[in-house]
């Protein structure tokens, strides 16, 4: 289980995302998570600028909650799934919830999936365990059950869930080319220790993505708007539109105007992905 926080600090949670306190039901955990995805967008300028700070390759400081809450309060940052499982699993223990983060993996091409390459929640609730995975950048709004299969079709962008072994859940991703694997969830509770080596793993740029390339995801109702690579997307019920972005403001302005994030440092992160850059 997740520790269990102070009454104050839930209280400041619950007030970032503009939700009252309820007791544990399924409607309830479906309105936190909305809330959740709408305040907390997905981003990893948090992540570059953590691994900058520290020398080397050696240890970054773990995710402090107090501080982590002060970041989204402020509207300096939201986070990609470590963070994301820290927190939300806090914030639902502090409510009531029986809730526990654990560990998954990411299928690319041309890599090895590792435990620990992602990070989601389980809930029991009602005699049933539901997975909650507010930190994927997809538009999961709702608890998805992990003992049936589940489509979840938002703005042209399709999720299949399905159990698979014993003690896993498997995320397909629909393309072109049909459904493909992209996740699989392992279902029990992990060791700290593994959580931990897998936050530093995703620290190391010669190992994971999230401290080498820059890149935010906000879903909300009307869209699903992705900023990697050096554009912008925004896909949407009737298709998509991408927008190549060509200068620092523009990034400052999309931080602000659409990821709800007028003090996110993007453009500290920038430089340092610059710096870094072969000549």
């Amino acid at each position: 289980m997740a520790l269990t926080p102070s009454a104050g600090w839930v209280e400041r949670y619950l007030g970032l995302l503009g939700v009252e306190r309820a007791a544990p039901s399924l409607p309830s955990l479906g309105r936190l998570i909305r809330a959740h995805l709408a305040a907390v967008p997905f981003e990893n300028v948090t992540s570059i600028l953590r691994r900058n700070g520290c020398p080397g390759s050696g240890p970054v400081p773990v995710v402090d909650p107090e501080e982590q809450l002060q970041i989204w309060e402020a509207r300096a940052g939201g986070g990609v799934c470590f963070e994301v499982a820290e927190m939300f699993s806090s914030l639902l223990v502090g409510l009531g919830y029986r809730a526990y983060p654990v560990l998954g993996r990411i299928v690319l091409p041309g890599r090895t999936p590792w435990l620990g390459a992602h990070q989601g929640i389980i809930v029991d609730l009602d005699g049933r365990r539901y997975l909650v995975d507010a930190g994927n950048g997809a538009p999961f709004f709702d608890a998805v059950p992990v003992d049936v299969v589940t489509e979840v079709r938002r703005h042209g962008l399709a999720y299949r869930f399905h159990p698979d072994e014993p003690g896993r859940l498997s995320q397909d991703r629909l393309s072109d080319d049909g459904w493909s694997s992209f996740c699989s969830y392992d279902l029990w509770q992990p060791e700290v220790e593994a959580r931990t080596a897998a936050f530093q793993r995703h620290h190391q740029l010669d190992q994971s993505w999230v401290a080498s390339s820059l890149f935010m995801i906000r879903c909300a109702d009307d869209a699903v708007h992705v900023v990697r690579d050096g554009t912008w997307t925004r896909y949407m019920d009737d298709g998509k539109e991408t927008v190549a972005l060509t200068s620092d403001d523009e990034y400052v302005r999309l931080a602000s105007d659409v990821f709800g994030l007028p003090a996110l440092p993007i453009e500290r992160a920038l430089r340092v992905l610059a710096e870094r850059a072969p000549s």
